[in-house]
């Protein structure tokens, strides 16, 4: 027997609608984007409500070094005249993560 049970909310009929096309361009049940949303809720403990999209503190941390790295000149590939140099250059890299 399954360990689920079932949720009952009311919505606005365009809100389910537009979840309803998201899902679907997901390929998604609506029940998985609720669940993941519910999850994300008690893993947080917190429910932000923005009319602009956030990312992850996270990520945005990850972003903003990545960000400073960049305008310092440092983790930049060189710039390439041909694909064939830049996967040339990308196999190096590789293989210097895989001896560090």
């Amino acid at each position: 027997m399954s360990d689920t049970t079932v949720l009952n909310v009311k919505i606005d009929k365009t809100l389910k609608q537009q979840a309803q096309e998201v899902a679907k361009a997901l390929g998604l049940p609506v029940s998985t984007m609720v669940s993941a949303s519910l999850r994300e809720i008690v893993r947080t403990r917190s429910v932000t409500i923005s009319d602009e999209p956030r990312l992850r503190p996270e990520v945005e941390k990850e972003l903003l070094e990545l960000s400073k790295n960049a305008r310092q000149g440092k983790d930049l590939s060189p710039a390439f005249d041909n694909i064939n140099d830049a996967i040339k250059w990308l196999k190096a890299e590789v293989k210097k993560e895989k001896l560090a």
